[in-house]
């Protein structure tokens, strides 16, 4: 397994950087997930759009998920150009609705809604989802491939339902929006990177 960070700045990105993003790879799979503002220029310095086999996305807020509003034009393209022949899958939850009927792009994305029900097997790979705690419909991925898993949460608050997802991963990775002094309320919907750490060591996460 391989991850690579395509960006991890948010609600927007820092110069030269991007909005979260990261590249999953395992064998011959490959997989985004999320992809924020700065993400698909980031993307092609490692992998081609067309080696994509699916996009995941964690939540619908546009540090997430805008340069998908970018990658349906280059997919559109790539297609009638005939220099690929093939739709993305996209797995996102369906709220907000008006976000999600944005990514029904018939000619570019397979469009999939996320539940906690759903199980995913893409060459390999076993994928499944747990519900987080955020202002919109989030959900952290957990991805598993001999006796291996990698479990990402983008954006929530603290949950136990993290703890138990994560519980015993091979590898954590988190979103985290601020520093513990600046975390003025529970009700705060990211976590802080001290939050992070004791994730980990609850969770019992190996990285």
């Amino acid at each position: 397994m391989k991850v690579t960070i395509l960006g991890n700045s948010g609600p927007y990105e820092a110069a030269g950087s991007a909005c979260s993003g990261y590249l999953f790879e395992a064998d011959e799979a490959k997989i985004l997930l999320d992809c924020g503002n700065g993400v698909l220029s980031n993307l092609q310095k490692f992998c081609s759009i067309e080696a994509l086999d699916a996009i995941i996305l964690s939540h619908l807020h546009s540090d997430h998920m805008a340069d998908m509003l970018v990658l349906k034009y280059a997919i559109s393209i790539k297609n009638a150009r005939r220099l690929m022949n093939k739709l993305i899958p996209v797995y996102a939850p369906q709220m907000p609705e008006e976000e999600y009927n944005r990514l029904n792009v018939k000619d570019a994305f397979i469009l999939n809604p996320i539940t906690e029900k759903l199980v995913l097997n893409i060459k390999g790979l076993k994928i499944t989802f747990r519900e987080m705690r955020h202002p919109v419909k989030t959900f952290a991925v957990c991805i598993e491939k001999d006796a291996k898993r990698f479990v990402y949460s983008g954006d929530t608050a603290w949950n136990d339902n993290i703890i138990d997802f994560a519980r015993g991963a091979d590898m954590l990775l988190v979103d985290t929006g601020l520093q513990q002094q600046d975390k003025t309320s529970e009700n705060v919907p990211h976590l802080t990177s001290l939050e992070v750490g004791v994730l980990g060591q609850k969770a019992k996460t190996k990285f």
